[in-house]
């Protein structure tokens, strides 16, 4: 889609990323916390959120969380991906996962995602762009380069 921007999220994003989060707990009691700090400062080491931008509006984010096991050797988590539903099927989901899975293919072996197993449309998502089921409800894909064992 012409003039979205992918790119790593600024601390000015602070309110359109909790507008996001909102939108993506709706309804979730059990998440409700994340929307009250949606906010680029209160992301801890070893993640980091990129944001889809049409103009200076906020259309989607990727929180990516990555842990070092071993020097060098590491395991990532797509930890949330969410796009507003009037910027839906226009790629942008897969330009963030992309953002993300090219900022952590130096960093892990391996990248999952979790989705619940009634989000059959996020399932088939993950799995148009590369992910494969490893265990319900996580879905993994390894960096391109990197060798199965």
């Amino acid at each position: 889609m012409k003039g979205i921007k992918i790119e790593t999220a600024k601390e000015s994003d602070s309110e359109g990323l909790t507008r996001l989060f909102r939108k993506l707990y709706e309804g979730d009691e059990d998440k409700k916390f994340y929307s009250s700090k949606a906010s680029p400062s209160n992301v801890r080491l070893g993640s980091k959120v990129f944001v889809a931008r049409d103009h200076k509006r906020l259309v989607g984010f990727c929180w990516a969380i990555w842990y070092e096991h071993i020097k060098n050797k590491g395991v990532g988590i797509i930890e949330e991906l969410y796009v507003d539903e009037g910027y839906r099927r226009k790629g942008i989901g897969k330009r963030l996962v992309e953002a993300a899975l090219k900022f952590m293919s130096k960093k892990v072996i391996v990248v999952f995602v979790t989705t619940d197993n009634q989000l059959k449309d996020a399932q088939k998502f993950y799995e148009s762009i590369g992910f494969k089921l490893s265990h319900e409800p996580w879905y993994v894909i390894k960096p391109k380069g990197k060798k199965s064992k």
